[in-house]
Formats: C-alpha cells, sequence, structure tokens
C-alpha cells in the first residue's frame, strides 16, 4: 500500500473509531427510558422482555458491524435447530464475537459472559435484560452457580452461548476446553450448536485503541446431540466438541 494510502486508511480508522464511540454515548442516553420500559414489561412477562430486548441488540449490533466496516459471511443457520433450546459452543477471539453473534443468532439466546462486562454501562443493562450470566474466574462456586443457572434457562425454552475455552484466545489453536460447560447441554438435554468464528480479533483487540474494518465469519456446525455419541465421547464431551470446532476452523480457511 502507498504512503498516501495507508495515510487514508489511517484517518478512515480514526473517523470510524470516532463514530463508534459517539453512537455508544447516544445509545447509552437513549437506553435510560427504554430500561424503564423494559423492567415494566420484565414484571409482567419476562420472556417478552427479553424478545423486546434482544430484537432492540440485534438491530444496534448489526449497525455497529456495518459502522466499524465488518464484511460479515454467516455460514450454517439453517443447522440450527427451531424447535428446541440449543447450546452454542464457540471459539472465543474478541469482543466483536458478542456483537456478531447476537447480530445473527435466530433464537432467543442468554450469552455466558466475563464478570469485566458488567462494568460496561449500557451493555451490562441489556444483557441483564437478556437474562445473560457473568463468570468470575476462578470462582467456582459462583461458576458452578451459573451453570445450573444457565440448565434452568435452557429447561425454559432459552438457548444459551458460552465460550467454553474461558478466555479469549485469538490464536489459530483452541484452548482445552473447560468439561464443566458441557453440563449445560447434557443436564439441559438440549443439541449443542459448535460455533467457529473467525477474523473478530483483527477488528478491535489487534488494533488497540482504534476500530478497523475487516472481514469477519460466524460458522454454525451442525448439531451435536450428546446422548447419541459414544460412551468415551460423551465421557469427555468438551474435548469432542472443541474437535469439531477446530476442524471447522481448519476447513474455514
Amino acid at each position: 500500500m502507498s504512503t498516501g494510502g495507508a495515510a487514508a486508511e489511517g484517518k478512515e480508522t480514526i473517523m470510524r473509531t470516532i463514530i463508534i464511540l459517539i453512537m455508544y454515548i447516544i445509545i447509552s442516553i437513549l437506553s435510560i427510558p427504554m430500561y424503564l420500559v423494559e423492567f415494566i414489561i420484565r414484571k409482567i412477562n419476562q420472556k417478552a422482555a427479553a424478545r423486546t430486548a434482544q430484537a432492540i441488540v440485534r438491530a444496534v449490533f448489526n449497525l455497529v458491524l456495518f459502522v466499524s466496516g465488518c464484511r460479515k459471511t454467516i455460514v450454517g443457520l439453517e443447522n440450527i435447530p427451531t424447535d428446541t433450546p440449543v447450546m452454542y459452543a464457540a471459539n472465543h477471539r474478541s469482543f466483536y464475537d458478542i456483537v456478531l453473534a447476537y447480530a445473527t443468532v435466530p433464537n432467543q439466546t442468554a450469552f455466558v459472559s466475563k464478570k469485566e462486562i458488567r462494568k460496561m454501562p449500557c451493555v451490562a443493562q441489556w444483557m441483564y435484560f437478556l437474562n445473560c450470566m457473568f463468570m468470575e474466574r476462578g470462582n467456582v462456586k459462583q461458576n458452578l452457580n451459573i451453570i445450573l443457572r444457565a440448565i434452568s434457562l435452557v429447561k425454559d425454552g432459552y438457548s444459551i452461548y458460552i465460550a467454553p475455552e474461558g478466555t479469549r484466545n485469538a490464536t489459530d489453536t483452541l484452548l482445552e476446553f473447560k468439561e464443566g460447560s458441557m453440563k449445560i447441554a447434557t443436564k439441559g438435554k438440549c443439541p449443542i450448536i459448535p460455533v467457529c468464528v473467525r477474523g473478530t480479533e483483527e477488528i478491535f483487540e489487534n488494533n488497540l485503541p482504534w476500530i478497523r474494518k475487516g472481514e469477519i465469519r460466524i460458522e454454525y456446525g451442525k448439531p451435536i446431540y450428546p446422548d447419541q455419541l459414544e460412551k468415551s465421547e460423551q465421557k469427555h464431551l468438551g474435548a469432542y466438541v472443541r474437535g469439531v470446532i477446530a476442524q471447522m476452523y481448519e476447513n474455514g480457511d
């Protein structure tokens, strides 16, 4: 790229980042009266409040992806069952994973996220309305309660999205999956949808503090039914699901 082209791209990146920041401030302000509406709806019907919140979040996150210059590719939506909740098990590369996933998941979904997200104004409040849960690394008792809460939500008809690696990993080798997270599917008796995310770290984390445009991809694999697997695969379900996603990642080049 020429010096002039690089300079122009740099200015575009700075402008894009400023616009996203301004959007965040405006959306945070506009959300204040909407919180009251959501609280009222939630008192009457929690599922209706979650549906309303997800429709709003989906629209906002699609706008964020557009303004961020993300050219998204979505593969495999037809693999997601429409007659049952599922557990999405995904690799985790970036904060933009959440943005991309909520912009594309077709069913009512609650995310399991790290507790640091609770410190983000506006984002944390909307995640509350979506019944999202926040894990604290190293807190075994609290994390067990989160898993139990997720199982309860599955039984109540909600899908759950979790990153079993337990932390962000922008390398080409997946971390080991936490076997405990698989209990959401086995105890909730729901299929697992393997999710492979690519390229999101190049939008933000690899260019901090700037937001750069780029290609991102999310692929939803075929459902995995734990009770239909071999006994050895059921025993190490996290490793099995990790292998499926690793293969998806490799084939997605």
